[in-house]
């Protein structure tokens, strides 16, 4: 018995000693895993990635339960900047600094998206561009962006889908806006965060969270009327037709990617393939006997 106790104490990979250096876990945000993440880093503690799959997750199975852990993460994420600025946090390298605060600031994409969203619509609709430049000086700077940009993408990526990811960036831009102005009043002003727990023993039977996704529904509604307004238009006489094309073009890229809103909404969650019944075998081929016997 005392051999075996020994062996063990050779094999033992825990180290108590070293696993909890700061507190057991960072408080400072209830994104909790990220902001001890970086407060270990600052400390000199390196992190490697690992490839084999160690544990599995449970993910949210409706669109409504998505929605509130997407908050909280983006509220947690904030919660860190506006505390524990990476940038100025000592013992980060630049690479570091630069990963977090990159984490951390792609939530301010929420308003970048309203902007976004609503260019086109004011071109079809009132005729002003949203981009004073030459056509041929803006695609000439804006399609190697665009296409290095895919294309870094796929190689990042390494073979994994990333365009339900880009759709859901935008998509659920009404999402990082509530997630910013909450932050801040938490962090600032001492309001309480609506948290919640994300659901984890099956779908929320409470069907489509109209209330929560009408923004993004508005503004695919928005996005229809101003592209037959456009089309009305150029009918007319009244506006330019390749400028009301680039811009039909880029209603159509939004729609595409608002859909995806749509698609969560419907979904009914995953279901387990049936498996196949048994073949029943008959007498005759039970007594079967091989050729030649």
């Amino acid at each position: 018995m005392e051999a075996v106790s020994k062996l063990l104490d050779a094999l033992q990979i825990d180290r108590s000693d070293e696993a909890q250096p700061i507190q057991p876990i960072a408080t400072i945000s209830v994104t909790e895993d990220m902001a001890t993440a970086m407060q270990l880093h600052s400390q000199g503690w390196r992190s490697v990635y690992h490839h084999e799959i160690l544990a599995r997750g449970l993910a949210p199975d409706d669109l409504r339960t998505m929605l509130t852990q997407r908050l909280r993460w983006a509220q947690g994420t904030l919660q860190v900047m506006l505390r524990d600025n990476p940038m100025v946090k000592k013992g980060l390298s630049a690479g570091q600094r630069l990963m977090y605060f990159a984490t951390m600031w792609s939530y301010l994409s929420g308003f970048t998206a309203v902007i976004y969203l609503a260019a086109p619509v004011i071109y079809l609709v009132f005729g002003v561009m949203p981009v004073t430049a030459w056509s041929g000086d803006f695609f000439v700077r804006f399609l190697p962006y665009f296409i290095i940009n895919q294309l870094l993408f796929l190689f990042v990526a390494r073979g994994m889908r990333t365009w339900r990811g880009q759709q859901y960036s935008l998509a659920l831009f009404p999402v990082w806006i509530k997630a910013c102005w909450t932050a801040t009043l938490n962090v600032w002003f001492g309001r309480p965060l609506d948290f919640a727990v994300t659901k984890k023993d099956g779908r929320d039977e409470r069907g489509i969270p109209f209330r929560q996704i009408w923004p993004q529904l508005t503004a695919m509604v928005v996005l229809v009327l101003a592209m037959a307004i456009g089309v009305g238009r150029v009918i007319v006489g009244v506006a330019d037709s390749m400028g009301t094309i680039v811009n039909v073009l880029w209603v159509i890229y939004d729609l595409v990617v608002l859909s995806v809103i749509l698609q969560a909404a419907f979904y009914r969650g995953f279901t387990e393939p049936a498996e196949p019944e048994p073949e029943s075998v008959g007498a005759a081929e039970i007594s079967k006997k091989p050729e030649g016997e």
